[in-house]
């Protein structure tokens, strides 16, 4: 593995520099607030591997490992599955822009398969690619068969079918005003010959920042909105969570929801620092909306990740400037370790003992990153 300590890397923060917690002169307070959820502090997570110059990345849409320590990301401008050993050194580029079998032309999300096969959504055409262990030949190339839009789709194990995830757009003409906007899980199978597409559950949508003019509509991400979470577990179920609120849902294939852990939490505040610098980030008339909805607070979950032993792992805002907690539960609610990770850090996947995510480095440059948990 690449021999580099944590503090070689500094990842930047999205919408507030990291030392900015309070508005003292006297310097940032770090106190983390309570946290109920467990009994100890976080653990250390030792960086141990990062990618290097040959890796030319944008922006990582998803990455996802396989069990022999192989990492496959999706990059914004990359229109093939960038292959990475497990000391995250560049191995080859699966696929290539086109559409032909084992080509993409919007790739958008991936699932490491039972056996380390590799599957690929490709968005634009609608279409399911898996690739065999190892392998650059496509073995099984299907469009969803559906009439509805599917932005993320994960298969489900033997003859389940695929799960998929979408969301209401915003209509150019902002004629959509005044709408609930909404996310929604649905079930894809075939039974007797025929697709059958089958609504699962529905969520509230991502907040946005949403500026409306004479018949027309500007959006741009909320850096302290609202926003979800899912992910697969097992075979049948499906974690949600909502950023506002550190609860966690299990919802089945049939539609039936239970809460199956929830614990309570203190807000973290948005300062005034936080919130210019979160303004400056953004246009003009952005910045000018995102200050007259203030005061807010800091979302309480900034990430869910379910790992390879079906551990529900939260990213948790504590209170921390420079880090997030990442604690992992099992389905019970039962709290197993907690780890301090970078603020800037997207994690992506957490299998064998690593957590896998993306970021930048000192220099803005973007790179995944590995960390190998106590």
């Amino acid at each position: 593995m690449s021999n580099l300590r944590s503090g070689l890397l500094v990842l930047a923060v999205a919408a507030a520099p990291a030392t900015a917690c309070s508005d003292n002169v006297g310097g940032p307070d770090i106190t983390r607030t309570p946290r109920p959820w467990a009994s100890g502090p976080p653990g250390e997570a030792l960086l141990e591997a990062m990618s290097g110059d040959d890796v030319l990345l944008s922006y990582v849409v998803d990455a996802v490992a396989d069990s022999e320590g192989r990492v496959y990301v999706l990059d914004f401008q990359e229109a093939g599955v960038i292959a990475l050993n497990a000391d995250l050194i560049h191995d080859r580029t699966i696929g290539r822009e086109g559409e032909g079998p084992g080509e993409f032309t919007r790739p958008g999300s991936m699932q490491v398969l039972p056996g380390d096969s590799l599957l690929v959504w490709d968005y634009q055409p609608q279409r399911i690619t898996v690739f065999p262990p190892g392998s650059d030949e496509a073995a099984y190339v299907r469009p969803l068969g559906t009439q509805e839009l599917g932005s993320d789709v994960q298969g489900l194990a033997g003859s389940l079918g695929y799960l998929a995830r979408s969301s209401t757009a915003y209509r150019a003409d902002a004629s959509d005003e005044g709408e609930t906007r909404i996310a929604v899980l649905r079930h894809i199978r075939e039974e007797g010959g025929r697709v059958v597409d089958e609504l699962v559950y529905q969520y509230p949508a991502a907040e946005s920042l949403v500026l409306r003019g004479d018949g027309s509509v500007s959006v741009s991400g909320h850096p302290f909105g609202r926003s979800s979470f899912v992910g697969l577990l097992g075979a049948e179920q499906i974690v949600h969570a909502s950023s506002d609120a550190l609860e966690v849902r299990i919802v089945d294939l049939q539609g039936g929801v239970r809460t199956a852990f929830a614990f309570p939490t203190t807000p973290v505040a948005v300062t005034g620092r936080e919130l210019a610098a979160a303004a400056d980030g953004l246009s003009s008339a952005m910045g000018s909306l995102l200050r007259e909805g203030a005061p807010y607070v800091w979302p309480t979950l900034t990430g869910l990740v379910v790992d390879d032993q079906d551990r529900i792992w939260l990213g948790i805002h504590t209170g921390d400037p420079s880090t997030r907690e990442w604690a992992a539960f099992m389905p019970d609610g039962t709290h197993v370790v907690s780890v301090d990770l970078p603020v800037g850090l997207e994690v992506h996947a957490v299998r064998d003992g690593r957590v896998i995510g993306s970021g930048v480095d000192e220099l803005d440059v973007p790179r995944v990153l590995a960390y190998r948990l106590p």
